[in-house]
C-alpha cells in the first residue's frame, strides 16, 4: 500500500477576509438550493419566454421580450408589469 504524504497550508486572515469568508459560506446554501431547484425543474421544450422585432420611428429593429410565467415585458427599458399587476 503506497504511503499518502501531506502538505500543511498555513493561511493567515485579518478580521476582514474572515467577515468575507463567512458571507461567501453564509450564501453557499442559498446557492446550493436554487442550482438544486434548477436541475429538478420540469423541463419542456418550450421557452417561459417570447421575443418579437419591432422598430422604433427611425426604422431600428428592437425587440421586445416576454415572459409567459409572470407576464413581464422588457423592450430595452425598464421592465413593465401587465395591466393590473405589481
Amino acid at each position: 500500500m503506497a504511503k499518502t504524504i501531506g502538505i500543511t497550508i498555513e493561511l493567515g486572515f485579518d478580521d476582514k477576509s474572515k467577515m468575507k469568508l463567512r458571507a461567501i459560506a453564509k450564501n453557499v446554501g442559498a446557492l446550493v438550493d436554487e442550482l438544486d431547484a434548477i436541475d429538478n425543474a420540469e423541463s419542456n421544450d418550450e421557452p417561459n419566454y417570447s421575443s418579437e422585432k419591432h422598430y422604433d420611428d427611425d426604422g431600428c429593429p428592437y425587440y421586445e421580450v416576454k415572459c409567459h410565467k409572470c407576464g413581464i415585458s422588457y423592450d430595452g427599458e425598464l421592465p413593465t408589469h401587465p395591466e393590473g399587476s405589481n
